[in-house]
């Protein structure tokens, strides 16, 4: 059997160093979305814990959180973002893995609920590893390889927040909260740490100055393109609805029945994490190829109005959880394509700063999602629906006109 040529074997070896650096950082950001969702849906119940008078008071102080949070994470993802194209993305990675850790440990410690607004701020300006390490992989692999890369990154985040709850639960029950919290900490921080050894550090290019000493290299000019902000448009609906929903359905659910919900609202969200694994493992390969990603993103778009729709004329808990699933799996779906289009939007060396406005949309979508949740509680959820289901079929009409198909340059 013939043996590979030189350039041959250097392909095969580029494709196999990228095929490592695509496993490390999908295994770092799937432990990592895992140790954070050990502690998050219990949050109300800590405030709780640390002195919230009751539930409402308990709730007003995560609202006034995650409010503060995002905020801070508004101002600061840009700025981050742009450091990131100057600094290196795997540094910024890992400045927010390492941030997370710390920030999880503050948080174990705290003794009152207003206590969390400030640690929540602090979580603002330091985290944010999911849109960091979409930028580490973004430059890390070919553009051939980048909406199959991101699928499985995708797939790690939607894999550790089903997975996260069921374990946290546990260990609420052996250590307490703040014990789970500081678990959460310290498999944070075994992370970051492994990422420093197994995943390569992208190359910032470098020129030498006169007196020999190297300085990163001027970047080209960002622009910030109609393809750009429409692609971050999509990122911010998807994680805004998802957010929206998310907080819904133990409300709708308690309003179906009048009666205790725990155990139905943690069946739903199981099963919205399973299938939102099966939207961006399966659905997101087979449907979303490069070449079909405006016509597949019209028509899930198509697909998630009709779900808004049957979610609004839901009557039972059964029917309800069943039409939640189907939503997540697909706008779960549609996710890598948004990364995807934010990447092919710009040039590689300024997809930390693109990343970093999207991580500014997600900080919006923090915000937008729960307000949109409340006012749907205040006025009528079936006629919130219904509007969302009119929303995102008007949204199919909108990719249709104006989005434009990326193309892979390598």
């Amino acid at each position: 059997m013939s043996q590979p040529d030189a350039r041959s074997q250097e392909a095969i070896d580029e494709k196999r160093g990228y095929g490592k650096a695509t496993i490390s950082i999908t295994l770092a950001t799937g432990i990592a979305t895992f140790a954070n969702n050990m502690w998050f849906p219990f949050l109300p119940l800590f405030a709780l814990e640390v002195g919230a008078t009751d539930e409402a008071d308990a709730l007003y102080w995560v609202a006034m959180a995650f409010t503060v949070q995002g905020i801070a994470r508004l101002v600061t993802g840009p700025l981050w973002g742009m450091l990131s194209d100057r600094m290196g993305r795997r540094l910024m990675f890992l400045r927010a893995l390492y941030g997370t850790a710390l920030t999880n440990v503050l948080l174990s410690f705290i003794v009152t609920p207003w206590q969390l607004v400030i640690v929540f701020g602090v979580v603002g300006v330091f985290s944010g590893f999911n849109p960091a390490a979409v930028a580490l992989t973004s430059v890390t692999v070919p553009d051939s390889q980048l909406k199959r890369s991101l699928n499985l990154v995708t797939s790690a985040q939607y894999l550790g927040q089903t997975v996260g709850p069921g374990v946290g639960a546990l260990l609420a029950v052996w250590l307490g909260y703040r014990g789970g919290i500081f678990m959460a900490a310290v498999i944070m921080a075994v992370v970051a740490t492994t990422v420093i050894f197994f995943v390569p550090d992208d190359k910032v290019r470098l020129t030498i100055k006169k007196d020999g000493r190297p300085k990163a290299t001027e970047l080209e000019p960002f622009h910030l393109s109609f393809q750009l902000c429409m692609a971050i448009f999509l990122y911010f609906v998807l994680f805004s609805t998802s957010n929206l929903i998310r907080v819904a359905v133990p409300i709708e659910l308690k309003s179906m029945t009048g009666a205790d919900v725990t155990s139905m609202t943690g069946i739903a969200f199981t099963l919205g994490g399973v299938t939102s694994v099966v939207g961006v493992f399966l659905l997101s390969t087979k449907y979303f190829r490069m070449g079909q990603l405006r016509s597949a993103m019209a028509a899930f778009s198509v697909l998630s109005g009709v779900t808004y729709v049957l979610l609004a004329f839901s009557t039972t808990t059964a029917v309800y959880v069943f039409v939640f699933a189907l939503l997540s799996m697909l706008q779960s779906a549609m996710t890598p394509t948004t990364n995807t289009l934010i990447a092919f939007n710009v040039t590689a060396s300024r997809r930390g700063t693109a990343f970093g406005l999207a991580s500014a949309a997600q900080a919006l979508g923090f915000m937008a999602g729960p307000a949109l949740a409340a006012l749907f509680a205040a006025t009528s959820f079936q006629f919130g629906h219904l509007g969302l289901g009119l929303f995102f079929f008007g949204l199919a009409v909108l990719i249709l006109k104006v989005l434009r198909e990326p193309r892979a340059t390598n």
